[in-house]
């Protein structure tokens, strides 16, 4: 992976180009060159694991793109690719009028998220594990990738967008947005912990937002993650509350 150094700088380079709408929570950053090229990095290291998944992955169509999926099978690929991709974002590819009916989508939704991340702050206290919560959450959208990502230890997601300004799966980003807080609030103190798989936390991470805010995200979708089956042990407000207790009971089986 590129390391955090270097993924930081490319992050604050970006920074000073962030939406000025006020905020409690949530910070929407305008996207760079630099943004997409560490996004379009990202997902081609990894692409092997991507394709293995059945993740849907969007990239740029480009013979280079081809070379450096390639390159990342084979297992040549690194940091030294960098240089390349934002080369070709700069000559061919990048548009930043490609983001503004996106931006203005997200920036409607700035309330409705501070409520939902508001309203997990206020319960956290009374749970068996710790969710973390980052006093601004920074979203960064990309038009690459496979949907949404998350970086749990600087608190910024990655929103997929397309140049209509539509986003993967629902009409209401918000419901990507707050499965990549959850992701974030539970890495440490549970997947980290005891381990899961990626489909596990998937499932997981379904399953809290589906309990915890069910009426107010109707329209949530929870991933077919097949053969993980937590609802027996894990569907209702009370259950989230015990989450570390379940679980350490749940990985013995």
């Amino acid at each position: 992976m590129l390391s955090r150094f270097f993924l930081a700088v490319v992050f604050m380079m970006g920074v000073c180009c962030k939406s000025q709408t006020p905020a409690f929570r949530v910070e929407i950053v305008q996207p760079t060159m630099e943004h997409e090229a560490a996004s379009i990095w990202r997902t081609i290291d990894a692409f092997t694991f991507l394709e293995e998944k059945a993740y849907k992955i969007h990239l740029p169509s480009h013979p280079l793109i081809d070379s450096l999926i390639m390159k990342s099978k084979k297992g040549t690929f690194g940091n030294k690719d960098f240089s390349s991709i934002r080369t070709l974002l700069e000559t061919e590819v990048f548009d930043q009028g490609n983001y503004q009916k996106a931006l203005h989508t997200v920036e409607r939704h700035i309330a409705s998220i501070n409520n939902l991340v508001q309203a997990i702050a206020s319960k956290k206290s009374q749970w068996d594990w710790d969710f973390k919560i980052f006093d601004t959450y920074r979203i960064v959208l990309t038009l690459y990738g496979t949907g949404g990502s998350y970086d749990p230890d600087e608190g910024i997601i990655t929103l997929m967008t397309d140049k209509a300004g539509g986003f993967k799966k629902y009409t209401n980003p918000v419901n990507t947005i707050i499965h990549e807080i959850v992701h974030i609030g539970m890495e440490l103190s549970i997947v980290q912990k005891y381990s899961l798989s990626h489909e596990f936390k998937e499932k997981l991470v379904d399953t809290f937002v589906h309990i915890f805010f069910n009426e107010k995200l109707p329209d949530y979708k929870i991933q077919n993650m097949g053969g993980i089956d937590i609802d027996t042990y894990i569907n209702n407000k009370e259950h989230i509350g015990s989450l570390n207790a379940i679980l350490s009971e749940f990985v013995k089986r």
